[in-house]
């Protein structure tokens, strides 16, 4: 094994000044990684609440009237869940985790593709062909993308009750 010979305190030094520098470097890395962990607590609730659903949708054709029973949306915290609802949603005590969706209709274009959003804050139903008028709005959760059949057909047009449970929002049906 190498033994170490004559060291001068230059060389040390300069091993010494390495260090200080690996040293500093080490700490703004963790001091951006501490900045980034708190930034995704932040945002992570805000604009990334995963969501799950249980609306069904059902297309009457005859009157191009699409309904849904009462149902519900919950985010990734909804075990969280408490009764207090703040505008701004979070994994935090005392945030909205779980919407109640009341029973309701809305009368839409046969044979067309329609995003669906609730809005908790106006407790409407929202309808879109175009999910970035959705996704503008940071109140209105997105539930999923539906095709309204023709308007002679009747029956499920999709949703996570439609499937016999709770499906994660986003999906997309097309059941005519």
């Amino acid at each position: 094994m190498p033994r170490i010979g004559a060291v001068t305190l230059e060389q040390i030094n300069l091993q010494v000044d390495k260090l200080d520098v690996l040293h500093a470097q080490v700490q703004a890395l963790q001091a951006k990684a501490n900045f980034a962990a708190q930034q995704v607590v932040i945002a992570d609730p805000i604009h990334a609440p995963q969501t799950t659903n249980n609306v069904a949708f059902t297309w009457t054709g005859s009157t191009t009237t699409l309904s849904w029973p009462q149902a519900f949306v919950k985010d990734k915290n909804w075990s969280a869940q408490t009764t207090i609802r703040p505008v701004i949603k979070s994994s935090a005590p005392g945030q909205q985790h779980i919407w109640t969706i009341p029973s309701g209709s809305l009368t839409l274009n046969a044979s067309t593709y329609y995003w669906m959003g609730w809005d908790p804050d106006a407790q409407k139903m929202r309808a879109t062909p175009d999910a970035s008028s959705l996704h503008g709005d940071l109140d209105i959760l997105m539930l999923c993308q539906i095709f309204t059949g023709t308007a002679g057909q009747t029956g499920s047009a999709g949703g996570g009750g439609s499937t016999g449970g709770v499906d994660l929002s986003g999906s997309r049906y097309k059941n005519f």
